[in-house]
């Protein structure tokens, strides 16, 4: 995917695919831990998400991280610092990490044969419907179980919301509407 905003503030989601070792796992989190420890000095750096492989012994790992904008996102690529720690990954890698770069939500929703993402349209109508119940529900049993402080049921629903999406909802919705996202 090709990153078509270079001088915009759009947020750019980047994967990057590691194929560990067997009996190697040990090395890349603690190489893991040292590049994403790097990677928050950086300006516009919004957060990772590590998903290991069920096997510890070895297996892709894909690591997802956040920027707020794509110069930013270059900033950290091209960086001394960045580089010098991927000199580091034969030690643990069977070849070489893939990396694809997303702007938006788009690493959420299915590619078509040309490997394009769905419309903003698309992605915005498919992300409403999957919104409408948990802003709905979750606020109103935030405030019946857990606190009825303005800020806190926002936080909390927030907290609730947000991987119940990415792990759930936008799921199931993306391989329902999957025919009509690839049109």
């Amino acid at each position: 995917m090709k990153i078509t905003d270079k001088k915009g503030t759009s947020p750019v989601t980047t994967i990057v695919r590691h194929a560990i070792l067997p009996d190697r796992m040990e090395a890349f989190e603690a190489w893991s831990t040292r590049i994403r420890t790097a990677c928050r000095t950086y300006k516009g750096y919004l957060g990772a998400e590590i998903i290991k492989p069920v096997d510890s012994e070895g297996g892709t790992v894909t690591s997802i991280f956040r920027f707020d904008c794509y110069a930013n996102l270059e900033t950290w690529m091209q960086s001394e610092e960045r580089l010098t720690l991927l000199e580091e990954t034969d030690d643990f890698c069977a070849g070489p990490m893939e990396v694809i770069q997303y702007e938006s939500l788009e690493y959420m929703f299915p590619l078509d044969t040309a490997g394009n993402p769905p419309s903003r349209e698309k992605m915005a109508a498919v992300t409403f419907l999957g919104l409408i119940a948990p802003v709905y529900f979750i606020p109103k049993l935030v405030i019946v179980y857990i606190t009825q402080i303005p800020i806190l049921v926002t936080v909390t629903s927030l907290a609730i919301i947000t991987p119940l999406m990415v792990y759930a909802i936008m799921p199931i919705l993306t391989r329902i509407a999957r025919p009509w996202l690839k049109q």
